[in-house]
């Protein structure tokens, strides 16, 4: 066990699933397994059609489990937040899996260190053959900074994105935030983390602490690029609503209009797909506004005058 002397926090893992079948018994067994025992598994069955509701039957009081019609990841996982008594909140993919210490290393130091509010650790990448691999932080990425500072909000801008799998929340963390925006069909989990990180310090347990597995199924959403570029320009606009003075920060307004610049190529890019000229230029234009110099602005350009 990571600790001596038992937490006795209760801790709430919500696990949101919809189809996974073939993979919730090992994200549930490995829950079974945590050296913190104290606590409170929640599943939110999103509207399988599989044999998930079977599943998770066999589980009996072990789990709570609730059932819902389709509403989409974040609807599911803000229903087990509503369900959740836990003084911490964690979230588990039901086709990944925690190891054994995870919960109880990340309660011990959130406990050590009550600066911060939320943590989270490093993780393995296991690929369709069960074999792990340390997914690793790239260099440039400076976890001294992230563990001296804890700021990780220009890190976030730029595009360093942590799946909701990795951290521990004190639960008044999500109730601040408002849990997750259920507008969004994909990024809900970036979008929290994001305004999560504008209010509060995220600490780093240097730890493998979580597996994602990878499958068939893991590697592709379906999501029409154009809707999650859509999306994402409507997580930006709530940005600017609830933190727009955070986003002129010195250290924040680079990554940020980095940021922008790609939204609005990417946009630009799916109005050409469409056949949409007008609207592409002005998306266009849009994003040299931000970074004038951009390769991909080039190829925009080209095809606008050339076809």
């Amino acid at each position: 066990m990571a600790d001596s002397v038992p937490d006795p926090a209760l801790v709430s893992v919500i696990v949101p699933v919809y189809n996974y079948g073939a993979y919730i018994a090992r994200a549930l067994e490995s829950l079974f397994r945590q050296s913190h025992r104290n606590l409170e598994i929640i599943v939110v069955d999103d509207g399988s059609t599989d044999d998930t509701p079977q599943i998770l039957a066999r589980y009996g009081d072990r789990i709570r489990w609730v059932r819902q019609e389709n509403r989409g990841a974040a609807a599911a996982r803000n229903r087990g937040i509503g369900m959740a008594r836990g003084e911490y909140i964690a979230f588990l993919d039901a086709d990944d899996a925690y190891r054994p210490d995870n919960i109880a290393r990340k309660l011990r130091f959130l406990r050590e260190h009550p600066r911060y509010r939320w943590c989270y650790s490093d993780w393995a990448w296991v690929d369709a053959q069960g074999v792990p691999r340390r997914f690793g932080h790239e260099p440039e990425r400076s976890l001294a900074r992230l563990k001296a500072e804890g700021d990780v909000l220009p890190l976030a801008l730029q595009g360093y994105r942590l799946g909701t799998n990795l951290f521990l929340f004190a639960r008044e963390v999500i109730e601040e935030v408002g849990g997750f925006d259920e507008s969004l069909t994909v990024l809900e989990d970036y979008d929290l983390y994001v305004r999560a990180a504008a209010r509060y310090p995220l600490g780093y347990v240097d730890r493998v602490l979580v597996e994602v597995h990878e499958h068939a199924g893991s590697l592709c959403t379906g999501t029409d690029p154009a809707i999650a570029w859509r999306c994402r320009r409507r997580m930006h606009r709530k940005f600017v609503r609830l933190f727009g003075s955070v986003l002129q920060r010195e250290d924040v307004r680079p990554a940020w209009r980095r940021q922008q610049a790609d939204l609005y190529r990417h946009l630009a890019e799916a109005e050409l797909i469409r056949r949409h000229g007008r609207r592409a230029r002005t998306l266009a234009c849009a994003s040299l506004r931000y970074r004038w110099w951009q390769p991909g602005l080039l190829r925009i350009a080209h095809r606008l005058l050339w076809g």
